[in-house]
């Protein structure tokens, strides 16, 4: 039984143990055992929590919300980077949006022949935190990475630079996040792709909040000749994980260039080209939804109303 509040995360005593509460939708949440409360600041855009966790080790925590666990961040990040990365013949030069942890350019990292990785992530103290307290920097090559503290949007409308792979591992579809997903901002993400380039943006859970990923292929759709939804189990984030893609020249589904050793091939703890293939065969309820016609509005892509549908009414 949870019996008080404590500190600054969402958490309470359960059974005597202190842990983070993680609310999935109204009625269910989950418990995670903490150990100790590694680092907590008020940034200027966001509460910044760093904690350790019995079952995934340090996990990150941004206004209350479980981001990434040291444990199983290599699925999501080994998933974001080289699904798009296995159809881009010999990428040159790639822009993150978001990604203040490190988990996406480590991956990006591991590509030969990448010359030059520009992170634009709009809050420094997340940068800051998680290179101090997190492992997730560690195999970064700093020779290419250029990092810009600014606004991800604003710096995608004024950049003229060509990059070969956009990423924008971005927050959920909040009102401080809303510019991102316009349509607006995707056309000026195939503005800046080089005539092989692909762009991939994380997309909320596949079951819980399906209208994201749905709001966002409904615009890329209608931008770029090939898209896609493809997903991912990640045990920290209980509920399969979605992720949309674009491409300016291929099928996103089938895997055509390794574009890193065999040595960080095979060191690879999640992705293989069996796999990659294998996240974009959708479950029959989502895929009849994705197909259905719908007017999505902003406000509503966070209701929590996706087991409901697939399950009762699709």
């Amino acid at each position: 039984m949870i019996d008080e509040n404590w500190g600054g995360v969402m958490g309470g005593y359960f059974d005597g143990y202190k842990c983070i509460i993680n609310e999935e939708f109204k009625g269910f949440s989950y418990i995670i055992e903490l150990s100790s409360e590694v680092y907590s600041k008020v940034s200027k855009y966001q509460k910044i929590e760093i904690v350790d966790t019995v079952p995934f080790g340090k996990v990150l925590i941004t206004d209350g919300i479980v981001m990434i666990s040291e444990l199983d961040e290599t699925i999501y990040h080994e998933m974001m980077v080289h699904v798009p990365g296995s159809i881009v013949p010999n990428p040159k030069k790639a822009l993150v949006i978001g990604g203040g942890d490190g988990g996406v350019v480590r991956e990006l990292s591991k590509y030969s022949t990448l010359k030059k990785i520009r992170l634009v992530e709009i809050d420094p103290e997340i940068v800051e935190a998680t290179q101090k307290y997190m492992s997730t920097w560690e195999g970064v090559n700093f020779d290419i990475l250029e990092i810009v503290f600014e606004d991800g949007f604003k710096f995608v409308l004024e950049d003229n630079d060509v990059y070969d792979m956009i990423l924008a591992d971005i927050s959920a579809p909040i009102d401080i996040a809303k510019d991102i997903y316009s349509e607006e901002f995707f056309r000026n993400v195939y503005r800046l792709l080089s005539d092989n380039g692909t762009f991939v943006i994380q997309s909320e859970s596949v079951f819980l909040t399906p209208k994201v990923s749905k709001f966002i292929l409904n615009i890329l759709k209608n931008i770029f000749p090939f898209s896609g939804i493809y997903y991912v189990v990640i045990p920290s984030y209980i509920s399969p994980w979605s992720f949309v893609i674009g491409s300016k020249h291929t099928d996103p589904r089938y895997p055509k260039y390794t574009n890193m050793s065999s040595e960080h091939y095979e060191n690879l703890k999640f992705y293989t080209k069996e796999v990659h293939t294998a996240s974009f065969a959708l479950p029959n309820a989502v895929a009849k939804y994705i197909q259905q016609e719908e007017e999505i509005k902003f406000e509503n892509l966070l209701d929590r109303s996706g087991l409901e549908l697939f399950f009762r009414k699709i």
